[in-house]
């Protein structure tokens, strides 16, 4: 993003001996990323424990500090810890070792990494001059108003061969922006068709040192070229102009007027994202934001789902009638298993697997569709599951990404075929289904929310066991007459592998297993009473709760429809980043032309990086929240209702990652 992301990351990131690039490595590996992708994203800034690999929170100088390599290796742009192993002829379990690492620690160009007596260190190595350290600039102010969040992505890779070269400040439109130093506003972009920045500030100090400010809703009154600034004066309001997705402040330093530096320990020194209230201006009088359009919306990047290679072919009988079933309201239950593994056994991969949903209480008979809940553990290998009518094979679509020592869960909706529904995995796997909700003739209807953020413990009081994170009717934004909610919960930075219950406060919740990634997020459609909801945890962590959607009396009617994939970004055009992308979902499948609202299946690979995954209606503003984040090397699904923007969804992501999406319900 902005303008000055096009430098060269080889004349950026190089270092003159490896004193200083064990210097800097020290300073850079300590800001291990919990991924999104804020207000808007996800993900917060992470202390890691490790001790090859050093941490610690500030600028080390101190040699004792340096880590006794066998051997080291300077890491370039795209390496990776398995490509690494491979350029220096060593295991990945012996590199993890030598640096008390793991497949998700993160690695950035000119980062020295120890390597076993046995490597192989290649023959070149990058020949460069050093950088300014970042911890010559120091800030009077933090860029932004808070509520506000930032990640370290410097240097992560951008649209068009560039990287990033600042650091993304995540809060609301509107917010403001502030001058950090005493300067002069030396030169302004105004945002046009085509432009990175959108509209932008460049600020200079009297060292010579400016400060870029880009993305911007509006500028200040009455400030122009020339104008003479104070820190914590007002410069701009918070917006997304330019190459932006979401709502975001994207800031770099450039010490002495040179290349740019990684800004974000230096943003984090002065951290003001829970600083509300704006400084006190020299004029007594703080603007307010003034109205502001929405940027056009991008156009949808297919009209026709795009090629894809399918999952494994299952042999079926010849498929029956299909019937969308538009319109149709919906009653949730208490949930009720409609099968278990534990019972039946564990499914074979591939194999199609029968469950009758129609005999449990409180669904009809006739009902043509539900809502599931799914638990699936014990993955004989990495692989993908899928709720799908019975009168259908195994659909190119995915409900659940399936990983080998992990559990993962989540919701979807499925069309009913003589009172069953089926499931299908391409590995074996054992699977728990609880009906949460049933097509009926009286009910609830969809009413998606642009993934409003109920709570993010980050800024309140991290949660530990024993304690309880409460979240009311009114904090969820439930509305009378509503059933359920449907929300994305993301886990941040947890101390441990763990367990997350929620549900109705004073009842006992679902309970769902997560890992000690960095950051992992699930989405779940859950019945609410007139307490809310509480979660509670079995280990330290932060955990954010996004609220995607309120089913409701009066909101719109949705029914199911099979499973049909409309966008892939590995045959589209490539991965999806902070630039929104357009993805038409109307008239496509079985979707009806007219929808208003859809239920939609969002698979995420992330590489190198993770990151989190926004879905807003084209054409309507932003996220104030994510829908789906996960740590890097990753493959994460997550069902959600959209609200749709001309019959398209516009999707965002904070660092490019693969996108997948398919449709299984609308109306």
């Amino acid at each position: 993003m902005g303008k000055r992301d096009q430098s060269s990351s080889t004349t950026r990131r190089t270092f003159c001996s490896i004193a200083v690039l064990r210097k800097l490595q020290l300073q850079r590996v300590r800001r291990a990323v919990a991924a999104s992708l804020t207000s808007l994203v996800i993900i917060g800034t992470v202390v890691g424990s490790t001790s090859g690999l050093t941490t610690a929170g500030s600028f080390e100088t101190s040699a004792a500090r340096v880590p006794a390599c066998a051997k080291t290796y300077v890491v370039v742009s795209g390496d990776y810890w398995i490509k690494i192993a491979a350029k220096t002829s060593v295991t990945t379990t012996a590199l993890y070792a030598a640096n008390s690492a793991s497949a998700v620690t993160p690695l950035y160009p000119g980062m020295q990494v120890c390597l076993p007596e046995t490597a192989t260190v290649p023959s070149t190595t990058p020949v460069v001059t050093a950088p300014v350290p970042e911890g010559t600039v120091q800030l009077a102010v933090f860029p932004a108003q808070g509520p506000c969040s930032f990640i370290d992505t410097w240097q992560a890779s951008r649209g068009g061969g560039r990287v990033h070269e600042g650091v993304d400040l995540i809060a609301k439109t509107g917010q403001y922006i502030y001058a950090v130093q005493n300067g002069t506003l030396t030169k302004q972009a105004v945002d046009k068709p085509g432009s990175l920045s959108g509209n932008a500030w460049w600020l200079s100090g009297a060292d010579g040192t400016y400060y870029f400010y880009a993305h911007l809703s509006a500028f200040a009154p009455d400030l122009k070229i020339g104008s003479k600034v104070t820190a914590g004066q007002i410069i701009g309001f918070i917006g997304s102009t330019g190459n932006a997705g979401i709502s975001h402040l994207h800031f770099e330093i450039h010490p002495k007027g040179g290349v740019a530096v990684n800004p974000t320990p230096i943003v984090k020194a002065v951290d003001g994202c829970k600083t509300t209230q704006p400084p006190a201006q020299a004029n007594g009088n703080v603007p307010a934001a003034p109205a502001t359009t929405a940027p056009p919306a991008t156009g949808p990047a297919t009209t026709t789902p795009p090629a894809v290679d399918a999952p494994p072919a299952v042999v079926l009988p010849p498929a029956g009638p299909v019937s969308t079933q538009p319109g149709s309201l919906w009653q949730f239950i208490s949930p009720l298993t409609a099968f278990d593994s534990a019972v039946s056994g564990k499914l074979a991969a591939g194999a199609r697997q029968t469950v009758r949903v129609n005999n449990l209480s409180g669904v009809p008979s006739a009902t043509a569709g539900v809502i599931v809940r799914l638990t699936a553990s014990d993955a004989s290998a990495s692989g993908y599951l899928v709720t799908h009518p019975c009168d259908s094979a195994m659909p190119a679509a995915s409900t659940l990404s399936l990983n080998p020592g992990r559990t993962s869960v989540g919701t979807s909706a499925v069309r009913v075929v003589g009172g069953n529904v089926c499931v299908t995995a391409s590995t074996g796997v054992r699977l728990k289904v609880e009906v949460l909700a049933a097509q009926a003739a009286s009910g609830v209807g969809l009413q998606p929310i642009s993934a409003a953020r109920a709570a993010d413990t980050r800024t309140t009081t991290r949660l530990t066991p024993g304690t309880t994170l409460t979240l009311s009717p009114a904090v969820l934004g439930a509305t009378p007459g509503t059933q359920a909610m449907s929300a994305s919960v993301t886990i941040v930075n947890p101390a441990a592998a763990g367990t997350l219950s929620m549900g109705f406060c004073g009842q006992g919740g679902w309970k769902v297993p997560f890992t000690n990634d960095a950051v992992s997020s699930f989405a779940l459609t859950m019945r609410i009473n007139n307490t809310g909801w509480c979660v509670t945890t079995t280990v330290a962590t932060d955990v954010i709760v996004d609220v995607v959607g309120n089913w409701t009396s009066g909101a719109a009617l949705m029914g199911v429809i099979d499973p049909v994939r409309v966008y892939d970004s590995r045959s589209a055009g490539g991965p999806v980043g902070i630039g929104a992308v357009g993805v038409q979902i109307n008239g496509l499948g079985g979707v009806p032309a007219g929808s208003t609202v859809a239920m939609l299946s969002v698979t995420t690979v992330t590489g190198g990086q993770g990151s989190s995954v926004f879905l807003v209606p084209c054409g309507e503003g932003r996220s104030t929240g994510t829908v789906i984040a996960s740590s890097a090397y990753r493959i994460s699904t997550a069902v959600v209702p959209v609200k749709l923007g001309g019959g398209a969804v516009c999707i965002a992501s904070f660092n490019a990652i693969d996108v997948i999406i398919d449709v299984v319900g609308a109306g």
